[in-house]
């Protein structure tokens, strides 16, 4: 576990990271990591992260705020121990089950048809998850306006129940790791998920809906695990 706190006349800011490692047999681990990074002030800090090992799935460092947290649980299990080749012994091959949420802001919500729709509209704060019953009305697509501005274009109003992600993320998956020429090497098979099909077609249909949301992604990546 570790926690960083700085304090400035303009700037507060708390980050925190805590991570549980079980041995499983012989060779398997669970491995937990849970980090928080809050700042505030006239000049708060902000932080970037996702793709790797924080938010397997999702594009490098496409998360940001100054408002973010994540979760990342992952089973890991080795297949090989060691290979022997023609240029010597390489690392073995170990295998992970993994499993990722997490969300980030400046406190308003990431969501396009929460946005503004005027200079006198409310804008709609950051919510993490719901479960109760709401009418959404989706945005099916965009008009151009110019070759720099779009307008979106809404579609009918819909009842939306059961538990869904607002305006956090989450993902689930399979990888392989090992070790070439002394380096970390990750294969990953992600898929996004909302936890909720019926949502996510609505969250993303102007984009193809769930089935586009939720079709799987390989990544090939090289760093070392948390």
């Amino acid at each position: 576990m570790s926690l960083r706190e700085s304090c400035t006349l303009t700037r507060k800011t708390i980050d925190a990271d805590v991570r549980y490692y079980l041995r499983l047999g012989g060779s398997g681990l669970l491995a937990l990591r849970a980090r928080g990074f809050r700042s505030w002030g006239e000049q708060s800090e902000f932080m970037y992260f996702g793709g790797n090992s924080e938010m397997h799935g999702y594009d490098y460092l496409s998360f940001i705020g100054d408002r973010v947290g994540f979760v990342n649980a992952e089973l890991r299990f080795p297949f090989i121990e060691a290979m022997l080749t023609p240029v010597g012994v390489l690392g073995g091959i170990r295998g992970v089950l993994f499993a990722n949420l997490g969300g980030g802001s400046f406190g308003e919500s990431t969501d396009p048809a929460k946005a503004p729709r005027s200079a006198g509209d409310p804008r709609q704060p950051f919510k993490w998850a719901s479960t109760s019953e709401e009418v959404y009305t989706p945005i099916v697509g965009y008009d151009a306006i110019s070759a720099f501005q779009q307008t979106p274009v809404f579609g009918e109003p819909t009842v939306v129940k059961g538990l869904r992600l607002i305006d956090a993320r989450a993902s689930y998956g399979l990888g392989l790791e090992t070790f070439a020429l002394g380096f970390p090497v990750h294969f990953d098979w992600s898929w996004k998920t909302l936890l909720n099909k019926d949502w996510e077609d609505l969250r993303f249909a102007a984009f193809g809906g769930s089935s586009a949301f939720r079709k799987p992604k390989f990544t090939l990546w090289i760093g070392y695990d948390f």
